[in-house]
């Protein structure tokens, strides 16, 4: 009888040897060291992820995220590309939609039923983040760009609340708006002087304003890459080099308009040496963490012509500007899943989400807390979006980091002089027809 007892007390205990590993992971081996890298093309938020992924450890103590900044103004499409070429992708990149494109092969393929919480995106975001027929790309903020304004400043000048920014819907509104901002003895406006800023976000203006639709964008470019258009023959071009020449001449940095110190133009502008300042809202994640800096801004459109009904007069940029992608190509399994949850994590729960909305970015999600209150700058930006005035930035998906250096660099040089308008407009001509 005792040696049944025996029997039956080993049986038990070989029983709860087996199960006990089964039962202490997550899903087996869930708990399994593992160490993902991430690549952050947003320069100006890298002390924010890097806070994110400290918290996310102390929340899974087995997964450990080394952050690879890069800098404001940094070649960030050489560095990927670099990292690349050494076998070192990273796991999670926070780039441009051209990149997605442009590493398509390399990267994860999302799936909106195995990656149920990606439903939680708001409509038009999988879409937008998919290329060739495969979600690659996750979209994490809505920002938007045009003329920003500090109504401190201007309110000096018009008036507390007499100033509408709907009134600026020419080129010759946004002239005598300027000129009596500065005759009030106050520099009217600032240009940041870096290739991506002029490039990147000026000169698109040229392309997305062809047309509502993505496709006039991309079709205006397609014929500058086939040689069937000339830039310079579109009034559209014409039109904005025109306006750019009037903020050139009152540039707050006209001095020295290629300093490109990103940081401290932002807290020149907080500080009200200028009245507007041509940059997106993302501007408040550095506004945010200065001292001595006013608070309330809002935007206005940047007018090519002086016919209120074209498009692009008195609307403004709303753009899913960048994307996470996973890369698979150097990455194991096991890395690409942790990057999965990480990104699940940091978009759709509230833990994570609260470092976006405290950094002050617009998140395109379904399930954020109704009793946010955003900045002014963003909440400018929906208003606009409220009002359907916005450019449809769509055709930047396809505009390539290098597409932006190059031009960007042409536009700097057009600025200060170096070139002129038909040496610029050829320069854009020669990059697009060299672009296969």
């Amino acid at each position: 009888m005792k040696h049944r007892r025996f029997v039956k007390l080993i049986l038990f205990l070989v029983m709860i040897a087996v199960l006990l590993p089964a039962c202490s992971g997550k899903e087996g081996s869930g708990d399994k060291p593992v160490k993902i890298t991430f690549f952050n093309t947003s320069a100006e938020v890298n002390s924010m992820f890097e806070e994110m992924f400290e918290k996310y450890h102390e929340l899974n103590p087995n997964v450990t995220i080394e952050l690879i900044p890069t800098a404001v103004g940094e070649g960030q499409q050489e560095k990927l590309q670099s990292l690349y070429a050494s076998g070192n992708a990273p796991t999670i990149m926070n780039v441009d939609p051209a990149n997605v494109i442009e590493y398509s092969d390399k990267l994860y393929e999302f799936s909106m039923e195995r990656e149920t919480w990606l439903k939680q995106m708001n409509d038009g975001c999988a879409e937008a983040g998919t290329f060739g027929g495969k979600l690659q790309g996750v979209a994490y903020s809505v920002q938007g760009y045009g003329l920003l304004y500090n109504k401190r400043v201007v309110d000096s000048v018009y008036g507390e609340g007499k100033f509408d920014p709907k009134s600026i819907n020419t080129r010759d509104a946004l002239k005598a708006f300027l000129e009596k901002i500065e005759a009030a003895g106050i520099p009217a406006t600032m240009l940041h002087g870096a290739n991506w800023s002029l490039g990147g976000h000026y000169l698109t203006l040229t392309y997305a304003c062809q047309g509502p639709a993505t496709s006039d964008g991309t079709g205006f470019i397609d014929k500058l890459k086939d040689g069937t258009q000339k830039i310079q023959d579109s009034p559209i071009f014409q039109g904005y080099m025109d306006t750019l020449d009037l903020l050139v001449e009152h540039n707050y940095n006209k001095a020295d308009p290629l300093v490109a110190d990103y940081n401290k133009d932002v807290q020149n502008f907080g500080e009200g040496k200028c009245a507007t300042f041509f940059m997106g809202d993302w501007s408040w994640t550095v506004m945010s963490t200065l001292e001595g800096v006013d608070t309330e801004y809002g935007f206005i459109p940047v007018p090519w012509s002086n016919n209120p009904d074209d498009y692009g007069n008195t609307q403004v940029v709303m753009v899913l500007p960048k994307f996470m992608a996973i890369d698979k190509s150097n990455n194991t399994t096991e890395q690409q899943q942790a990057a999965v949850k990480f990104l699940e994590w940091m978009l759709t729960k509230p833990e994570g989400q609260k470092f976006f909305l405290d950094a002050g970015f617009c998140m395109p999600y379904r399930n954020i807390s109704d009793d946010i209150t955003y900045n002014s700058m963003t909440t400018s930006i929906a208003n606009y979006a409220k009002e359907g005035k916005t450019i449809n930035l769509g055709c930047f998906s396809y505009i390539t980091g290098d597409a932006w250096t190059e031009t960007g660099n042409l536009m700097l040089k057009y600025i200060t002089k170096a070139i002129n308008r038909d040496q610029l407009a050829e320069g854009i001509n020669s990059y697009w027809q060299s672009v296969k």
